[in-house]
């Protein structure tokens, strides 16, 4: 028997997916029940209107992200370009989920709830990039000015770091997204901008 919950996912699954094919303004409830395999009434059940269907859209790519973005192991710098190269990847769900949070982050410049909450997964992802920075700090695997920082700098530097490698992400990501760059060479861009900030291995 399925779960309340699985089939709440495979809901956001389809709505997901659909965001990702006609975008936000063309996303149609009956659309997402036909590619879901549900009834209309099926989706109200479980989401109360279609901005209820956004929201809930919204948070499930960042659950969809966390499971093929979250690095396994390795050194702080190897965590940080694992993490970001995840984002660009010849997978379906890769470039289903990418292509829906581009369009659910513009839908977001007018509707003010969306944005809070655009605004919220992006810090969460800027965040988790920081800490594995400051994960290299600690093991060496990035370089810090230890002579004319303090430690406070280092942290700020790490924050930095988070919002600076992420947007960087979302911009390449949009044009491999429209093919203007394929996958192998926006990951070979990806690689060599984050060396550039990360600084000289060691």
């Amino acid at each position: 028997m399925v779960s309340t919950e699985d089939r709440r996912s495979a809901l956001l699954d389809a709505a997901v997916a659909e965001i990702a094919r006609s975008g936000t303004r063309g996303l149609r409830v009956e659309a997402v029940a036909k590619r879901a395999g549900v009834s209309t009434a099926l989706i109200y059940h479980h989401f109360t209107d279609r901005s209820t269907l956004l929201h809930g859209a919204l948070e499930h790519i960042g659950i969809r992200a966390d499971k093929f973005t979250m690095p396994r192991a390795g050194s702080g710098r190897e965590m940080v370009i694992e993490m970001l190269l995840s984002e660009i990847h010849d997978d379906d769900e890769v470039r289903v989920n990418a292509a829906a949070w581009g369009e659910l982050r513009g839908e977001a410049i007018f509707d003010v709830s969306l944005r809070r909450l655009t605004a919220g997964l992006t810090q969460r992802w800027a965040d988790d990039v920081a800490t594995h920075v400051r994960s290299g700090y600690a093991d060496g695997s990035i370089r810090t000015e230890r002579s004319t920082a303090s430690r406070c700098a280092d942290e700020s530097r790490a924050d930095e770091l988070g919002v600076q490698l992420t947007t960087v992400v979302e911009g390449i990501s949009a044009r491999w997204l429209t093919g203007q760059v394929t996958t192998a060479r926006a990951r070979d861009h990806l690689r060599t901008i984050i060396d550039a900030l990360l600084g000289p291995r060691p």
